[in-house]
């Protein structure tokens, strides 16, 4: 099996580089498809968050596809190929699967430990499914990284105490406005996604003044706008100029707000900075809106540089140990699946010549009634499954350990096997 997985993190590449490559969720599916007509990809699947862009692959030549891959973030990127060298990774095989573990798990987000990662997991899994761009090795990864995840956060105390993205922005922007939130300050949320929802959470829980909540579609705004008895904007700069704090979550591939936007709604303003926190990649929020006066920008680069660690070494010591002996457990499977088309092609091989003897013999049974008849479909077949039954489950422990290619290619030799 040749598994890849090719990114770009928070940790590996600066934002830049991560937003360029990111792909908003109106252009999933089309890269989903782009992907899988590559020639040496089989499967695919696309993991894009505010902190990464990952492309897991099953591929039918490793070196080739992986090329394949770069060029394809190279180009989405704008940039060359080369260019991807130092701030991109590639694993495979085991240590994909463990990656990818460990980013379900949370162990490497910019906040350690935070849950929407999961969610965002299993979002990938279905469109990839939907899409058919998903089907045998990758559905299994994605679903055995869910079942990972969970025995973590249920196993270990990774997600006690640990915040999210949503909760260090927000901490960060407190620090901007004089009296925090207690000073009934307004904040209106751009986005009305799962980012959004919890981030109307988070203001209502520390007892924000009034939330205002402006989305393309009114319908979700007015969703998560009743979590916190806030209110629906149908004007953004209306929204703006009412604001104390904004905060950016939706996956447009370009900037929402607009310097002019900004700078209207600080010439409206009485007292007061403007506090613009983006959790966006792609930001939402145009960078050049940190010169304007009166304003200040909390992008996710303010944010990576103010995350400490929420997570006590120990208890990241023992998810990892638990992760790797999932991805320990994967493997095995993954070795067991390989030699599956030579056991069923053995199978096969094994009823043709079944199926050829009773029709050789067929004149002999002429007299037979259909209870006799059944009777020795019956027996012959009983005969064959027992003949096979040692051989099959023997070949496939073996397969678990990696020591069960040379026997298969030896069965494939002997039985003169098709197994494609």
């Amino acid at each position: 099996m040749s598994l890849l997985v090719f990114g770009v993190d928070h940790a590996s590449a600066e934002l830049d580089i991560l937003e360029r490559c990111a792909v908003p969720a109106d252009e999933m599916g089309k890269a989903l498809q782009t992907l899988i007509e590559l020639e040496h990809v089989l499967e695919v699947n696309v993991l894009s968050t505010c902190n990464r862009l990952e492309v897991y692959a099953h591929l039918s030549r490793f070196h080739d596809g992986l090329d394949e891959i770069k060029h394809w973030m190279a180009d989405r990127a704008g940039v060359p190929a080369d260019a991807l060298e130092g701030p991109a990774y590639a694993w495979w095989d085991g240590r994909a699967a463990e990656h990818l573990f460990a980013v379900a798990a949370g162990l490497e987000s910019m906040v350690v430990g935070e849950q929407q990662i999961t969610s965002q997991v299993r979002a990938a899994l279905d469109l990839a499914r939907e899409q058919g761009a998903s089907r045998g090795v990758l559905l299994r990864l994605f679903e055995h990284a869910l079942r990972a995840s969970r025995r973590v956060r249920r196993e270990t105390e990774i997600g006690r105490g640990a915040s999210s993205i949503v909760d260090v922005g927000l901490e960060v922007a407190a620090r901007q406005l004089e009296g925090g939130w207690a000073a009934g300050r307004t904040a209106l949320i751009v986005g009305a996604g799962e980012i959004g929802a919890l981030t109307v959470d988070r203001l209502a829980a520390d007892g924000v003044g009034k939330v205002l909540v402006w989305n393309r579609s009114p319908d979700k705004a007015a969703r998560i706008a009743t979590r916190a008895d806030g209110e629906v904007v149908f004007d953004l700069s209306d929204g703006l100029r009412r604001a104390d704090l904004v905060v950016c979550t939706t996956g447009a591939a370009q900037p929402v707000v607009t310097v002019d936007d900004v700078v209207a709604a600080v010439d409206d303003r009485v007292s007061g900075p403007l506090v613009l926190l983006d959790l966006a990649v792609p930001r939402n929020i145009d960078p050049t809106c940190a010169a304007v006066d009166g304003v200040e920008l909390i992008d996710i680069r303010a944010v990576r540089d103010t995350v400490g660690r929420t997570v006590a070494a120990d208890v990241i010591a023992e998810a990892r140990a638990l992760v790797a002996e999932e991805a320990s457990a994967f493997e095995a499977w993954t070795r067991a699946s390989e030699v599956e088309p030579t056991i069923r092609a053995l199978r096969d091989s094994a009823e043709d010549v079944r199926r050829a003897e009773l029709d050789r013999l067929a004149a002999r049974f002429a007299d037979l009634d259909d209870r006799q008849r059944e009777a020795v479909e019956a027996l012959s077949r009983g005969i064959v499954n027992t003949f096979l039954h040692g051989p099959t489950i023997k070949l496939k422990e073996l397969a678990e350990h990696g020591g069960a290619e040379h026997l298969a290619n030896a069965l494939r030799e002997l039985f003169e096997l098709d197994d494609e």
